[in-house]
């Protein structure tokens, strides 16, 4: 108890836990940036992102081409890094809001997994059980979000082509 109270126990002591902490995630965190800028310069990465107008996997999971290369800076660094390319991207490419719903509500839930999985591990925590329940409660939220835009938009054509016509007469309903 008379450790707890002297300057070393209270200042001390955890200053250089700090540090330790600090210099563990320097050793994750700068590694982790210094592969995305070289995978960045990779030729892949235009194909990857759909920079040269090929559709890919992107269109299987309802995304544009060009969301592709955010949303994986976002899994692989975090939000805020993410946040810096999807607006980048969304000047450039002019993304549609369902694309920017899409990437937003995947990287609220799945961010920085490479990243913060290994920072747990880091502190103890079990690798599987950080990036798992992430990853499935993320493609749930956005199985969703699409089965959801996907019976808005039918509904939206229904309606309209109920609207305006009687279903084949040619006579139009008001």
């Amino acid at each position: 108890m008379a450790h707890m109270l002297t300057f070393h126990g209270l200042i001390v002591t955890p200053l250089l836990g700090a540090l330790k902490l600090s210099l563990r995630l320097l050793v994750i965190v700068v590694p982790l940036l210094l592969v995305f800028e070289l995978i960045r310069a990779l030729p892949f990465w235009k194909r990857f992102g759909g920079l040269n107008e090929r559709q890919g996997w992107a269109d299987r999971v309802g995304l544009s081409p060009h969301t592709l290369v955010p949303l994986f800076t976002g899994i692989f660094l975090g939000i805020v890094y993410g946040a810096g390319v999807i607006i980048k991207i969304s000047r450039e490419k002019a993304l549609g809001k369902p694309d920017m719903w899409l990437m937003g509500l995947f990287l609220a839930t799945c961010h920085a997994v490479v990243e913060d999985t290994l920072i747990f591990v880091v502190v103890g925590g079990m690798g599987w059980w950080i990036i798992i329940p992430r990853i499935l409660l993320a493609s749930l939220l956005s199985l969703g979000f699409l089965l959801g835009m996907k019976c808005k938009m039918r509904n939206k054509f229904h309606i309209k082509r109920n609207k305006f016509h009687d279903g084949g007469s040619g006579r139009q309903i008001h």
